[in-house]
């Protein structure tokens, strides 16, 4: 597998010019609902769960409320995206009605409804909802370029950071594993830091690899790929098809040459499906009011961000979604031929 080394990206200008952006709207906002707050009256507020801030989850959530607060005026609703641990964080908040909506992978939404895996003590969630699927999420493994590892296998008796218990990234490492038969103890060394602080513990050899999910491109991959290097490694073999034969949520998929600078080869792995989630008790016109916030503003949601430029509606309503569809967004869907009506 090649070295791909970053030498300089518009991707990190890119996104750092949307994000200045989205400050300076933000700011405006701020004045603009205090000056407006004595003749309107408080708006609803509404939170979308994410991830990371340095994550396409943080990222994503914040476009998906900056295209609903675009209209607050009319529709009386006000969005923030909220910083969490990610998935399994989310969709727990959003069961305890912490927050009204939530960004978790399909993996564990699907365990969530059933009440298995992580949710085996909790029961089934019976009251999720699915909204729409988002973009596609590539089980990410990376390694220092002096740490010995060229394959997935490599990663025994090495250090390797797992991720923060509660994350989805940490969960379907732990299914991962289970398939190939490891134990923690079969590292020298595991570690459970976020992901913005990878690009420090492996490049200063803390860590040897780092294992994680997220859509592709991504700014703290392009940030370990300038400082030192790092190798993106394939995920393949009879185990892995076996994880990936074995659920319906998961799927092969490569991530493409060319996604980063001096990437000269496509990585084989698999991936799964980032969906947006709320709970039955959310009244159908607060979600119907998002779904038409995006639905209706594609063109502007796919230029947000790369891993969004190949969404569809037909993908949006059909891809790793196991929960029902909560019935604000079906009165969208429905009235917008985008699903057709059933009998």
């Amino acid at each position: 597998m090649p070295r791909i080394r970053f030498l300089a990206g518009n991707l990190r200008r890119g996104l750092v010019s949307r994000a200045t952006i989205g400050l300076i709207v933000l700011a405006a906002w701020c004045g603009l609902a205090s000056a407006q707050s004595a003749t309107r009256g408080d708006l609803s507020l509404v939170s979308i769960a994410t991830g990371e801030r340095t994550g396409v989850y943080y990222f994503a959530g914040g476009v998906i409320c900056g295209l609903l607060n675009a209209h607050r005026w009319e529709h009386g609703i006000r969005c923030i995206a909220e910083r969490t641990n990610g998935s399994i964080e989310n969709l727990r908040e959003v069961r305890s009605g912490a927050v009204t909506f939530a960004i978790a992978q399909s993996d564990w939404q699907n365990n969530a409804v059933n009440g298995t895996g992580v949710f085996q003590s909790a029961g089934r969630d019976s009251e999720l909802r699915s909204l729409f699927s988002l973009f596609p999420e590539p089980f990410t493994v990376v390694a220092r370029p002096d740490a010995g590892i060229s394959t997935f296998s490599d990663l025994i008796g090495k250090r390797v950071n797992l991720g923060p218990q509660g994350s989805g990234s940490r969960a379907t490492m732990e299914v991962v594993m289970d398939a190939m038969g490891w134990k923690d103890q079969d590292f020298s060394y595991v570690s459970e830091l976020p992901m913005s602080e990878l690009p420090r513990a492996l490049c200063s050899g803390e860590v040897d690899a780092a294992v994680f999910i997220v859509a592709h491109p991504n700014l703290v991959v392009e940030e370990m790929l300038s400082l030192c290097g790092v190798i993106l490694l394939p995920v393949q073999g009879d185990q892995i098809e076996r994880v990936i034969s074995g659920y319906p949520y998961y799927f092969d998929y490569q991530i493409p040459a060319g996604t980063y600078p001096g990437q000269t080869t496509s990585v084989p792995g698999f991936a799964l499906a980032a969906t947006l989630v709320a709970s039955a008790r959310t009244p159908p016109t607060i979600v119907q009011e998002l779904v038409k916030a995006v639905f209706s503003n594609l063109d502007e949601f796919r230029a947000a961000h790369p891993a969004f430029a190949h969404l569809d509606e037909k993908q949006m309503v059909t891809s790793g979604l196991t929960a029902p569809f909560h019935e604000g967004a079906l009165r969208y869907f429905y009235s917008h031929h985008i699903m057709p009506v059933t009998p």
